[in-house]
């Protein structure tokens, strides 16, 4: 049984056809592009950094990706990746062992508390 739109799609020069393929073309801006990179990189990137991987290394790998961040940009969209996760509640698995991921920022925390304890003993 065909339809209304059926019919009008066989149509060659339907323009309502031709909108439709126009707005299926379109592509997100270069910058929306990264920010959905960066997402779907986003475990990956926490899990080198619990390696104690550099950030400068993690950016150099990244523009070989053709992911071109400064150092400014990376930090930015990490620290928003992170609040995002944290507003969820989502923590990161290790991918080996199944133990939680603490972010780089929790790591830190954990070894200022660690030098404390050291200094008030």
């Amino acid at each position: 049984m065909d339809s209304k739109y059926d019919s009008e799609a066989t149509i060659p020069g339907n323009p309502e056809q031709q909108l439709i393929e126009q707005l299926d073309a379109l592509q997100p801006s270069k910058q929306q592009q990264k920010a959905v990179l960066f997402q779907k990189l986003y475990p990956a990137i926490e899990r080198a950094l619990a390696r104690e991987v550099p950030q400068k290394t993690i950016v150099a790998q990244l523009k070989q990706m053709e992911l071109h961040l400064s150092m400014g940009g990376f930090r930015s969209m990490l620290e928003a990746e992170r609040k995002l996760h944290a507003e969820k509640g989502e923590c990161l698995y290790c991918a080996h062992c199944g133990s939680p991921i603490p972010t780089s920022k929790e790591l830190a925390t954990q070894q200022v508390s660690a030098v404390d304890d050291r200094i008030e003993e």
